[in-house]
């Protein structure tokens, strides 16, 4: 009896994260030029597959649309989401090779250098939520993996996992847990030279997913703070030879790729992105620093609690480690107030990016905070862990599930989805691809059915029913079975998403359901783990 719910739990976790993956950016050939997701994309190729850093080959065409500064053409998303996604491109593409016999890049519609590029973003995901369970075990956290798994999938970073896969935040978080827990490990372990070793080399990682995450330089300090006395090693980091050694030769790596791609060393992201007094234009908008502070503290709020996408609504743990952090910043029985006074830094410095730009950067959710999520994490159940606060406990859960939710409905109706149009949004800037009444959109999709046929057939469980049902049934008597039931057939769109379907190999789903499945075992092996 116990086999059976084991299987059925694993098989109902698989349906679940195949409603979450999405067919939207995985039915094509390739990440097309040119924007961030493209940036991302041609780091991985040029390091998997040209293995030559230049990039006038994907970028041949389109030289003026990045960087291209004195002859050096360059995407202008940084190098770091290449680096970690580069496995994955040279596996499919080998694949691929294997397949067609030939050394050129498939044109076919999720071809196999694709589905594996797409599944790097859902594999660091999962080694995020891996990499916080370990964590929580050092820190002596008594928490599920299941739990902390629903928070990342309520936090907003699963539509980066699951969706929009080339973009760089599942693997900021990534690198930020990894950070934390070799930290962690660092300062309870017996074995300390090569983590320490390793600590710079994932710290410059992480800086080169994207060079204004700064707060990463904290973080050795802030996971100290969370030790126990009774199990910590006061044995300093920073006098530790091999961490000196390798922060002096990944920070010349660091300078030296920015040089090769750039034509300059440089820790300057303003250069790459060829923007220039933004702090100062950002200060100086404001008639007087009355205004300034009264201003931007609307906004903070706005970022907590506005319909397009509060953090209270749509990423509570982050909107919960803010409130912990400032209604325990004075008590002196949690934590040191030097690391509350750091954590609080890591916080101001990406929270002041949102309000710089005034805006939720045209995708799902806050996504510039996301890379905060594992300090805020340790942080969130350091307090929980240390007295009963079920009432929050409740909220985190409760609302990472309508958060969770959310993510699957995005876009799944008109008001649910980003604008095309020029709108004003939450900060009063006139922008397109915004949605202010985002969370009256969504509750409203709830009660309509086509949200619901709009989520089955984007999501890959839909199509894997597609797949199969044109296999055993027929196509032709499959869509006239649809017809009985007065489904748009006859739809553009749909006409294309069943030749799509009818186009791509079988094995290419069985990949993807047995990858999903094994990720569920997984969890499931972890969460029975004493």
């Amino acid at each position: 009896m116990k086999t059976k719910k084991k299987y059925l739990i694993i098989f109902c976790f698989t349906v679940l994260f195949l409603f979450f993956l999405k067919i939207d950016f995985r039915f094509e050939n390739s990440v097309n030029c040119c924007g961030d997701d493209h940036d991302y994309y041609i780091h991985s190729e040029t390091i998997a597959l040209d293995r030559d850093l230049d990039y006038a080959n994907q970028l041949k065409g389109n030289e003026d649309k990045r960087f291209n500064v004195n002859g050096k053409i360059a995407p202008t998303g940084f190098i770091g989401t290449g680096i970690l996604a580069a496995p994955f491109t040279f596996f499919g593409n080998f694949i691929d090779q294997i397949l067609s016999g030939s050394d050129e890049k498939s044109t076919e519609l999720l071809n196999y250098r694709l589905l594996f590029y797409s599944l790097s973003s859902i594999t660091y995901f999962f080694g995020s939520i891996l990499l916080t369970k370990k964590t929580f075990e050092i820190l002596k956290f008594d928490t599920k993996i299941y739990e902390i798994a629903l928070i990342y999938f309520g936090s907003g970073v699963s539509y980066f996992a699951f969706e929009r896969f080339s973009m760089s935040h599942v693997y900021e978080v990534f690198c930020a847990s990894l950070l934390i827990y070799l930290c962690c490990k660092f300062y309870t372990s017996k074995d300390k030279n090569l983590i320490a070793f390793c600590i710079p080399i994932i710290l410059m990682l992480g800086l080169s997913v994207r060079w204004v995450n700064y707060f990463l330089f904290l973080i050795p300090i802030i996971s100290k703070g969370f030790i126990s006395k009774k199990t910590i090693n006061n044995i300093s980091l920073f006098k530790n030879n091999y961490f000196k050694l390798s922060l002096l030769l990944s920070s010349g790596l660091f300078l030296l790729h920015t040089n090769i791609l750039y034509g300059r060393y440089t820790f300057n992201p303003q250069f790459v992105y060829q923007t220039s007094n933004q702090i100062s234009n950002f200060v100086e908008s404001s008639s007087s620093l009355i205004n300034f502070f009264s201003v931007n503290i609307v906004n903070i709020f706005k970022i907590f609690f506005t319909q397009e996408f509060g953090i209270f609504w749509f990423s509570p743990i982050l909107f919960l480690s803010i409130f912990v952090l400032i209604f325990k910043f004075f008590d002196k029985s949690f934590l040191n107030l030097k690391i509350k006074f750091l954590i609080f830094l890591s916080f101001a410095q990406i929270i002041g990016i949102v309000l710089l730009w005034k805006s939720t950067a045209s995708s799902y959710g806050f996504r510039y905070l996301y890379c905060l999520l594992p300090v805020s994490l340790i942080l969130v159940y350091k307090l929980m862990n240390e007295g009963n606060y079920i009432f929050l406990r409740y909220y985190l859960i409760l609302f990472s599930i309508f958060s969770a939710t959310s993510v699957m409905f995005f876009e799944a109706n008109l008001l649910t989805q980003l604008s095309t149009s020029e709108v004003v949004n939450s900060f009063g800037r006139t922008l397109k691809y915004s949605q202010p009444f985002y969370l009256s959109g969504l509750l409203s999709s709830f009660f309509e059915l086509d949200s619901y046929l709009k989520i089955f057939t984007t999501s890959f469980f839909g199509a894997i029913i597609f797949k199969l049902s044109f296999l055993i049934f027929g196509k032709l008597n499959f869509i006239n079975f649809l017809d009985n039931f007065g489904l748009p057939t006859e739809d553009e769109r749909f006409t294309q998403f069943i030749y799509d379907i009818e186009s791509i190999s079988i094995y290419k789903f069985l990949i993807i359901f047995v990858y999903i499945l094994i990720v569920s075992s997984l969890l499931m092996r972890i969460n029975n783990e004493k």
